[in-house]
Parts: structure tokens; C-alpha cells; sequence
């Protein structure tokens, strides 16, 4: 038996779909962001569309202490629109209890669900939270965004499709926007022609992730990334073929529609192709990579992967993505 609760968020997706933002003009109105995004004509675009005022997000990971002085910063708004990948959609999930408009300019998928993450003392913390009100798909939102940031987050969304669908709590549900999400985004990535495509492969895949869960690839991405200040995407450049390997016994039926035993390769040849192929090694020396087993271990024991590990396994893992 299934259990599963929906959400009522308002998805508006297109080229030009950014002009829906024009409903809210009038209201008190703040556009949280980056730095590299600043001086850019989407945010005066979207700044003209509702009147509103800029306001600069948290650095990578979303560091905890950020969080604070971006409440205070939106304290007075009425609308927050948050512009931006991940770390910028999480941060404006916890620090806004108001009416939340998200406008991805990543592949992270942040935008699609009610978890937010944030970075207390070098460790990822994960919180429930609302998910946006309305997120606004508009590929027009990605031409700003480096190519390799496009395809690192996009492989982070494939985490997502591959991860729900060998997840403990799979359902039938989950399973089909897995499949969906996967077949349009990987081959979206492939070539990067189409972008709207991509934002759909994302949506549909990090809806499956919301309602199946985390497994492996997540787990490591949580512990390595901010410890090591390694980007959300590219971690999962690092592990998601292993994660598959290690869960392979477990899930090859499932993940036989998404390439069986060659969809390890599959991703490498995804990264590859883009230079993005990454190792752990890029990031930390083994021996403080290794210190790391123990937590990687009990925290992938404690989430949705099918295949539970010990320290020793957790070590190799590690040894393998070295």
C-alpha cells in the first residue's frame, strides 16, 4: 500500500514565460539572486516586470549564518522571487514564509520540491518546507548559465530519475515520472539544443525525488559537497555511476529500462562528452576523504537506498570514486 500527498504549486513553463511575473507589480516585491547574475538584463527585466528590488542570496551550500541575514532582508516583502540554482531557491524556501515565485537558471530541480538544504558547520542539513508557489520554467532564464553548470546540475537531476526509481518508497507513480524525467533529459544533455526540454526532464525527475526519497549518490553529495566545497552537481558527476554499480543486484530489473547493466557507462559517456567527468580526488586527499566512511555509512542506512552498507563497503565506495 501507497500513501502519497500532492502539492498545488502552479508550474508556467515556455519561452517568454518570464512575463507572468508582470501579475505582481504593485506588491512589495524582492528578487533574491547571485552575484553573477547582478548586473545581468534578466534581472533588470524581471525587476521592470514587478517593480521590485534586488536582494544578494547566499554562497554555495547555503551557509547557515547567510540565512539569517536574508530573513531580515525579507522581512517587508509581500512576493520574493528567487533567481537562481539551488542554493538561492532553498535559502528563499526557509528564510520566506509569503508567497514564493522561483525562476531556476540551473537544471538542480530545487525549484520542484518541499526539501531545502543549508550548511551548518560544514555539514549538510536538510529541512521540510513549502515548496514554491509558482516556479516559471523559461529557458530565456538559462543564457546566462556556463555550460559546464548546466550539465553538472542537469546530471544532478538524472540522480534524481535514477535514484527515486531503485528508492524503498518507489511507487508506480514515482516510477513512471522517473522513466519520463530520465528519457527527456539525458537526451536533452546530449546535445544542449533544446533547453526546455531539459527543464521538463528536470521537473519530472525531481518530482519523483520528492516523493521516493534519496539514495547513495544524494547521501555522498550531502557529506562530501560542503565539506569539501564541492558544487551539488558535480558531486554527483562523482558518484552516481558507482551508486548504481553498488545498487545494481538490488535494482537491475528496474533500472533496466533506463539501460540495465550498461547504464553506468551511459553517464560516464554523458560525462565525458562534456569534460565533466570528475573525480573525488580533484577535491581532497584520500586520507581525509577516508575519515568520512563511518558517516557515509550510517546516513546512507538511514535513507532510501535499497542496499544498506557497513564501514568497510563505505570506504571502498570511497576508494572507487578516488
Amino acid at each position: 500500500m501507497w500513501t502519497l500527498r500532492s502539492q498545488e504549486v502552479t508550474v508556467v513553463y515556455g519561452r517568454g514565460s518570464i512575463s507572468t511575473l508582470s501579475q505582481f507589480k504593485g506588491r512589495r516585491v524582492k528578487v533574491v539572486t547571485t552575484k553573477s547574475l547582478m548586473e545581468t538584463s534578466l534581472l533588470k527585466d524581471m525587476l521592470k516586470l514587478t517593480g521590485g528590488e534586488q536582494v544578494m542570496g547566499p554562497s554555495q551550500h547555503t551557509p547557515e549564518d547567510q540565512l539569517v541575514q536574508l530573513r531580515e532582508a525579507l522581512r517587508d516583502a509581500e512576493v520574493v522571487v528567487s533567481l537562481g540554482g539551488g542554493s538561492i531557491i532553498d535559502a528563499v524556501k526557509i528564510s520566506h514564509e509569503g508567497y514564493h515565485v522561483s525562476v531556476p537558471t540551473t537544471l538542480s530541480g530545487a525549484e520542484h520540491t518541499t526539501v531545502a538544504g543549508f550548511t551548518r558547520e560544514g555539514t549538510k542539513r536538510s529541512i521540510i518546507r513549502r515548496a514554491p508557489d509558482m516556479v516559471i520554467l523559461d529557458p530565456d532564464a538559462l543564457r546566462y548559465t556556463p555550460r559546464d553548470l548546466l550539465v553538472t546540475t542537469g546530471v544532478r537531476a538524472l540522480d534524481h530519475a535514477v535514484e527515486a526509481l531503485y528508492s524503498v518508497r518507489a511507487s508506480p507513480y514515482t516510477d513512471a515520472l522517473a522513466r519520463e524525467g530520465f528519457s527527456i533529459l539525458y537526451e536533452c544533455l546530449w546535445n544542449l539544443e533544446d533547453l526546455l526540454q531539459c527543464q521538463i526532464g528536470t521537473w519530472l525527475s525531481s518530482q519523483a525525488f520528492m516523493y521516493a526519497g534519496r539514495g547513495l549518490s544524494h547521501i555522498f553529495g550531502y557529506i562530501f559537497g560542503p565539506r569539501f566545497n564541492i558544487p551539488h552537481g558535480v558531486t554527483s558527476c562523482i558518484s552516481l555511476a558507482e551508486a548504481i554499480r553498488f545498487n545494481m543486484t538490488f535494482s537491475r530489473e528496474k533500472l533496466r529500462s533506463l539501460g540495465g547493466d550498461s547504464l553506468p557507462s551511459r553517464i560516464e559517456s554523458l560525462l565525458e562528452r562534456w569534460n565533466v567527468r570528475k573525480r573525488l580526488r580533484d577535491y581532497v586527499s584520500l586520507e581525509e576523504a577516508l575519515r568520512l566512511g563511518e558517516d557515509l555509512a550510517v546516513a546512507n542506512n538511514s535513507s532510501e537506498n535499497p542496499t544498506k552498507m557497513d564501514v568497510l563497503e563505505a570506504v571502498e565506495f570511497i576508494k572507487r570514486v578516488y
